[in-house]
């Protein structure tokens, strides 16, 4: 290299190295002025911290990951930075933002990328290792797909999304070689797609949705879910869900949330929020619904212990490992078990070897929608610590 590339090489990294600085002090300064956000209402998720000092991680790269991750979820006026830019690529013809897909209808789609292969058989090595001590229970696994899959036609042309189909296949073979029993709810779902199975601006399923999965699963769970009718009633009309605040598109959109109540002759429930100490004879905390996680009126959101004691015939207990989507499904499974510990991995830190002898636990489910299961690596950590 001659001396004038050198010059101007080395005159790059000054410019670059000061912009860096410059940056940087910038958002500190800022962040003095406004201190951190530990939380993002609008995208209902935790935002990350500010990294600390660590020598091994400057070397290996991930202290400039970190940082770059908190540099974007802690920048002033973030949200308002957020909806500009969805409204500057709508402008301009891109249908994705954020890992959201502008698709038809009205629906906001989340992107499904390629699992980790490692993570995901670790997680399945995992649960494998469970089944096999506790191979007197009957396990369960209702990996439910996501709208990409159930709803690709809504997807913009030519949107560049992985199979998730193929990946349930191969997921749903392992876990039956594991001694799970699968319950695959692709064919009830594609077959009702003229329903609304999952809110156009939130990643979760519907009621509705959750509803034709307990029938379907019963067939196959041993309980006759139709022998009990519910009344679906809307309990608003103003939902927003997080799809649309992490992306940005249609911002102004609301929707109909509707929860489903056994008529009357039903048993009720007691459900026991075992952190907090707190016990309810209702599934729905409505409070919830004024708050930007309308989806949180289910169980009042995620916790980490549940237990659910419904005086029915069935003496059954039933251990649920799971994330949210469990959350508008509990309801239905808690007319057919006596009674149901549902734990979420992801905030759980208690002996789930412990907890199966105590509770005496006789079925297990893990109940996930594809995209958690596919990335989560919480659920490996508590089988295998029990």
């Amino acid at each position: 290299m001659n001396e004038k590339n050198k010059n101007l090489h080395r005159r790059a990294a000054i410019i670059t190295g000061w912009v860096f600085i410059a940056v940087t002090a910038f958002f500190f300064l800022g962040s003095l002025i406004a201190r951190d956000r530990t939380f993002s209402d609008k995208e209902n998720r935790m935002l990350e911290q500010a990294p600390g000092i660590n020598g091994g991680q400057i070397i290996s790269g991930r202290y400039e990951e970190k940082f770059e991750t908190y540099f974007t979820d802690q920048f002033l006026l973030r949200d308002m930075w957020i909806e500009m830019k969805a409204g500057f690529d709508r402008l301009i013809g891109r249908v994705e933002s954020n890992g959201v897909y502008l698709g038809k209808d009205g629906y906001l789609i989340e992107k499904f990328t390629e699992p980790d292969g490692k993570n995901l058989k670790e997680t399945c090595s995992a649960i494998g290792d469970f089944a096999k001590r506790y191979g007197e229970v009957k396990q369960y696994a209702m990996i439910v797909p996501n709208a990409v899959e159930i709803l690709s036609d809504k997807l913009p042309a030519f949107a560049p999304a992985a199979d998730q189909g193929r990946y349930l296949d191969t997921l749903g073979k392992e876990l039956e070689e594991q001694g799970i029993t699968v319950l695959d709810m692709r064919g009830v779902l594609k077959k009702n797609r003229d329903k609304k199975l999952y809110y156009k601006t939130d990643h979760h399923w519907t009621t509705e949705a959750a509803y034709l999965a307990f029938l379907e699963a019963g067939k196959t769970m041993g309980y006759n879910g139709s022998e009990i009718t519910f009344d679906a009633l809307p309990v608003t009309g103003g939902f927003q869900g997080t799809l649309s605040a992490k992306s940005g598109f249609r911002s102004g959109e609301k929707e109909e949330l509707e929860v489903y109540l056994p008529k009357d002759g039903s048993p009720s429930s007691v459900v026991n929020y075992v952190d907090e100490q707190k016990k309810t004879a209702s599934f729905y905390d409505t409070g919830k619904l004024d708050t930007r996680d309308g989806y949180a009126c289910f169980l009042g959101g995620n916790h980490p212990l549940i237990r659910i004691e419904t005086p029915v015939q069935s003496d059954k207990t039933l251990l649920v490992l799971k994330d949210s989507y469990a959350n508008c499904y509990l309801p239905f499974l808690a007319t057919q078990y006596r009674k149901i510990v549902a734990v979420d991995p992801r905030y759980y830190y208690g002996d789930l070897e412990e907890l199966m002898q105590v509770e005496e636990i006789q079925e297990v489910l893990y109940l996930y929608n594809a995209n958690t299961f596919f990335s989560d690596t919480s659920l490996q950590m508590v089988l295998r610590e029990s």
